[in-house]
């Protein structure tokens, strides 16, 4: 090339003419730049942004063929002539490849014309051939199409108010759109143009982070050119670029402010990016995510970059890794998790290498220590929703771990009482989790001062966080503790500043949080939690209470617990969920070494006895938080209950007993020499007497704990104390109020009927509302019952249950505990009218049933499934036997008949047809209203279940959609009204003739029994059932 000529990067296309070239430079300000207009050509003018002017015809056109073709290449360039009537404007040639003449190009597909003036282009030759080429083809300007030629010209829209929303409501949040940067204002900030139209204009700031500021009055002046090291020829193309410091000097600009714009200029100005919308701030600011493909040659780069990935790069990912922004906690808040916990993690890194804005950054002072700790080990209590007691298994200490960047709500401390959701997120912990082997990774501590603390006169104390895992069962995957509670919506995830440590599976917690949120789980429900009501007797001072809970639980047999806390090594305070009771409970029989008592209300301290504190150990271990088995037989005179715990089959192992048998608490503490039978208790009276004998006297001979310093010649000098010694009062605190359900069953089972007591315990769970119903005429409160539909026998006769009813629950809890799978040696033989457990074919789960029929030859069993109605026939190795406290409980199957309707009898021509259709319309397990309208008289000695529930004829009314269950059936021609004149109830005459008109619709369209006319008449027509009045039943779901 000739002399004169410098090399460059076109950095900018300002129209179809005129381009801007970067220069190179090696120092760390912004490069040096020319703006060129191409000689000897005029291309058509753009419009003014705010629409006062319109573009001329292929303006558009003609400016996107350049910036498509020139936007980020090399080139060289030369300047022609200067025209100083119009500022010093400086015309040139432009070539990309050292041959491409971008001119000749420009003119060559018709999108300029040939300026004639004093100073020509050096090619003017060629360009006037190129032009007379694209004249005669039609070419761009030279089009002879009027139409074209209108289309040409862009309609431009300004920078309106509520553009940003009104393109955030068409394309939504998290939308992509395609567009292309028009000006950078800042590092963070620029005026964007929608494609492909180029209609909308916007400005948009980066979501997420923010560049240091221009400054409103900053001074963007242009540098003179300068030698660049890279030209062909030497030649002063621009001055040196400013350094960051005199720039800082000399305009409003913050430090690394040119630098962050000049950065991201190099990347987007006049590119094509893809523009994510993540939100609109309160002032209408458009704020977004904007991907872009790396450029080959970067503006003002000493050489070329890399060959550009095909995947799209981050801008505010970019600069945040450059130290060129910073994390904006509020934006980050618009984007999705994942994406803004990366941007903090790319923000930290900049941070410790000191980076541009980070270069003088000293981290601010924090509470938390970072730590690198790893055990694992068993854990042995669930304090809270998010914090546990771990014993490691490497030294055999306890210790206490929150689970890292998860709070979960706090359980109730002294003046304080429980957060909603607090117990059950406990509980849920509790069984996923107790007992199990467990990895833990220690992350970080966290001094902590609270203003209970304070007020108590606490110091501060120090928290330990880690991630905790669950060690892989056989079968089973590796589960992470964390991510179980927060997923399952009983904790949430904290939001931690840009400094603070945090979990190692942040990101994955915060998709477990918001895939909670979306199922509306646990604290994100809008629901409020159940109520947890207990009464609880075992606090000091209960043993009067507690002792009205003796003939019930003595009756009762086996019942299931949870054991809260251990008082001692044989003392456990357990709650016993069915009865919604909480007892102290001891084993019968023995007692551990007592533990130091401090001193207390006047009273000396106690000294502990030796091995006290390893029985307390031991029991903790293996009993904390369990599900158990209790058999009460009696009550000391403290009221702590006396009889036989052992754990629940499924917590065999981790409870440290044989496969082959349950694990009994006295049993192992005796055997490990950690207790003794008391004197004065004959053994051949205990359940389990000879074997406490030979497992003390086993660990007698071992000189096992207690036991170490034993002699023969000591068995005659024991002696006696009371069976329990355990009169003096709980140390447990106070934990809630009585149950009034509770204690109803309390009062009926010291009558002496287990069956009173446990209706008792359940009696108020259906929901029954006189205030909230309608009401029958002569002023009589109708019962209304919140139902689910079991099982539709026929078309008059169809089976609920309550909802909400807790012996429902408790029977199901029951049974799913019970192990049924091994078969009997021998099957048992079941007569008529037993009670049995039999197993339904279709889910092949346990439930009790009521023998209508034994099939000797098959051997078969016709049974009735009590709690639901429905009837199935059984072979003899799918029945058990019944335990007794099972077979106490009243049937939970309710038989329902639709009210104010007549349907076909059983073995018509249309019963099986309106028995399907009416199993369809309460088909899906959902809950139904079920005004009562009259109800048998129940007769709870009937040698049948079924006959033991009264049966119930109500107006059923699906509560969503308001659906009257019998206008439906009247609808279909399922169903038919009864003759007035065999109804005398008045209120049932005006509830008939309230659904005339459904009767009258199906005969019109010749529905169901109607298809053929009118079915007839009977002059012996039942009187329609039942006389309430349903005030509030709508008519016809389906009109």
């Amino acid at each position: 090339m000739a002399t004169g000529w410098l090399r460059g990067v076109v950095k900018e296309v300002v129209s179809g003419d005129t381009l801007v070239i970067a220069g190179t430079t090696k120092g760390p300000g912004p490069a040096p730049e020319k703006r060129i207009t191409l000689a000897s050509l005029i291309a058509p003018k753009l419009g003014k942004r705010d629409g006062s002017s319109k573009d001329e015809p292929f303006a558009w056109d003609s400016r996107e063929f350049l910036r498509k073709k020139c936007i980020g290449q090399p080139c060289v360039f030369r300047v022609d002539y200067v025209v100083e009537a119009i500022g010093n404007r400086e015309f040139g040639s432009v070539f990309l490849n050292q041959q491409d003449n971008v001119a000749i190009a420009v003119v060559a597909n018709g999108w300029a014309k040939i300026r004639v003036g004093k100073e020509q282009s050096p090619y003017l030759e060629e360009l006037t051939r190129a032009q007379e080429a694209a004249q005669s083809a039609g070419l761009g300007l030279w089009s002879k199409d009027p139409q074209r030629t209108a289309r040409a010209v862009r309609e431009t829209v300004g920078q309106e108010d509520d553009a940003a929303n009104a393109l955030l409501s068409r394309v939504g949040k998290g939308g992509m759109v395609d567009a292309v940067v028009e000006a950078v204002l800042g590092g963070s900030s620029m005026r964007i143009t929608l494609l492909p139209t180029g209609s909308v204009s916007l400005v948009v700031n980066l979501a997420g982070v923010q560049c240091p500021s221009m400054g409103r009055k900053a001074v963007a002046e242009a540098a003179p050119a300068s030698e660049d090291a890279g030209a062909v020829v030497p030649a002063p193309a621009v001055v040196a670029a400013p350094t960051a410091a005199s720039i800082a000097a000399s305009s409003a600009a913050e430090p690394f402010a040119r630098e962050a714009k000049a950065f991201t200029e190099a990347r987007v100005l006049n590119r094509d990016v893809k523009l994510v919308l993540e939100g609109v701030d309160k002032y209408g600011n458009l704020f977004g995510t904007v991907l872009f493909k790396a450029p080959a040659v970067l503006p003002g780069g000493a050489a070329p970059a890399a060959p550009a990935p095909e995947e799209q790069e981050h801008l505010a990912e970019q600069l945040l890794k450059q130290g060129l922004a910073k994390c904006v906690e509020w934006s980050l808040g618009l984007m999705a998790s994942s994406v803004a916990l990366r941007l903090r993690d790319v923000e930290k890194a900049a941070k410790a290498e000191r980076k541009a804005i980070w270069t003088n950054y000293v981290p601010a002072p924090t509470n938390q220590t970072k730590l690198s700790d790893n055990f694992t080990g068993k854990v042995i209590e669930v304090v809270s929703g998010d914090c546990l007691v771990i014993k490691d298994a490497a030294n055999g200490a306890e210790r206490r771990v929150n689970l890292s960047s998860i709070r979960a709500p706090r359980p109730p401390a002294r003046d304080r009482p429980a957060e909603a959701w607090a117990s059950e997120a406990k509980e849920f912990l509790r069984k996923s989790i107790i007992g199990r082997s467990v990895e833990v990774k220690m992350e970080y501590n966290r001094k902590v001062l609270t203003p209970e603390m304070m007020l108590a006169g606490d110091g501060e104390r120090t928290m330990a966080f880690g991630n905790v895992e669950l060690v892989p069962e056989k079968g089973e995957e590796k589960q992470n503790v964390s991510e179980k509670v927060v997923a399952r919506g009983f904790a949430t995830v904290i939001k931690h500043r840009t400094d603070e440590e945090r979990s190692c599976v942040y990101e994955r917690l915060m998709a477990c949080e918001e895939l909670a949120k979306s199922s509306k789980r646990g604290v994100h429900s809008a629901k409020e939690p159940p109520a947890n009501r207990v009464n609880d007797v075992s606090t000091p001072g209960s043993a009067a209470k507690a002792k009205q809970y003796l003939p019930f639980f003595q009756r009762a047999g086996k019942m299931t617990g949870v054991v809260e806390y251990v008082l001692g090594g044989h003392r456990l305070r357990v709650h016993i969920p069915k009865e919604g009771v909480t007892i102290v409970f001891a084993p019968s029989g023995i007692k551990t070494p007592s533990r130091p008592q401090p001193a207390a209300n006047g009273k000396p301290a106690v000294q502990g006895e030796p091995f006290a504190e390893e029985a307390f150990a031991f029991t903790r271990e293996v009993m904390m938080q369990r599900d158990v088995e209790l058999t009460v037989d009696t009550m000391d005179r403290g009221g702590t209950f006396l009889g036989t715990v052992v754990l629940v089959p499924q917590q065999q192992q981790q409870g440290g007993g044989a496969a082959s048998r349950l694990f009994n608490l006295a049993l192992a503490l005796l055997g490990k020499g950690l207790a003794r039978l008391q004197p004065n208790v004959d053994p051949s009276r205990l359940p389990d007497g000879s074997e406490m004998v030979r497992l003390q006297q086993a660990a007698k001979e071992q000189r096992l704990k207690i036991w170490e310093s034993w002699t023969p010649e000591m068995d005659r000098d024991e002696g006696s104390g009371d069976e329990g010694d355990d009169s003096r009062p709980s140390t447990a605190s106070a934990a809630g109020a009585s149950n009034g359900h509770t204690a109803a069953a309390a009062s009926s089972a010291a009558a002496g009927s287990f069956a009173a007591a446990a209706s008792a315990a359940g009696s108020s769970a259906a929901s029954t509302s006189a205030a909230s119903g309608p009401r029958p005429a002569g002023g009589r409160s109708q019962e209304v019952l919140t139902v689910t539909v079991t099982d539709v026998a026929d078309a008059n006769e169809f089976f609920v249950q309550a909802v909400g009813e807790p012996r429902v629950a408790w029977l199901a809890e029951q049974l799913s505990a019970v192990s049924l799978a091994e078969k009997p040696p021998i099957p048992p033989e079941l007569k008529t009218g037993e009670l049995c457990l039999a197993q339904f074919s279709l889910d092949q789960c346990w439930y009790r049933a009521y023998v209508e029929r034994v099939n000797r030859s098959e051997p078969m069993y016709d049974m009735y499934f009590i709690d639901y109605g429905n009837r199935e026939r059984v072979a003899s190795n799918k029945v058990r036997t019944i335990d007794a406290a099972l077979s106490a409980v009243p049937p939970q199957a309710i038989p329902c008949a639709l009210a104010h309707i007549k349907v076909p009898e059983a073995g018509s021509d249309w019963s099986a047809d309106a028995r399907a259709y009416l199993a369809t319309l309460l088909d899906g397990g959902k809950p139904f209203l079920a005004h009562v309208v009259s109800r048998d008289r129940a007769d709870p000695k009937a040698k049948h279940p079924k006959q033991r529930n009264g049966k119930v004829t109500a107006v059923v009314v699906e509560p969503e959609t308001k659906t009257n269950i019998a206008v439906e059936m009247l609808l279909a021609g399922m169903a038919r009204l009864p003759k007035l004149r065999k109804v005398k109830d008045p209120a049932a005459r005006e509830a008939i003739q309230a659904m005339q008109e459904y009767e009258d619709e199906a005969r019109k369209n010749h529905r169901g029994m109607f298809m053929y006319g009118d079915p007839g008449d009977s002059d012996d027509e039942e009187q329609a059932a039942g006389g309430g009045r349903f005030g509030g039943a709508p008519r016809g779901g389906r009109r």
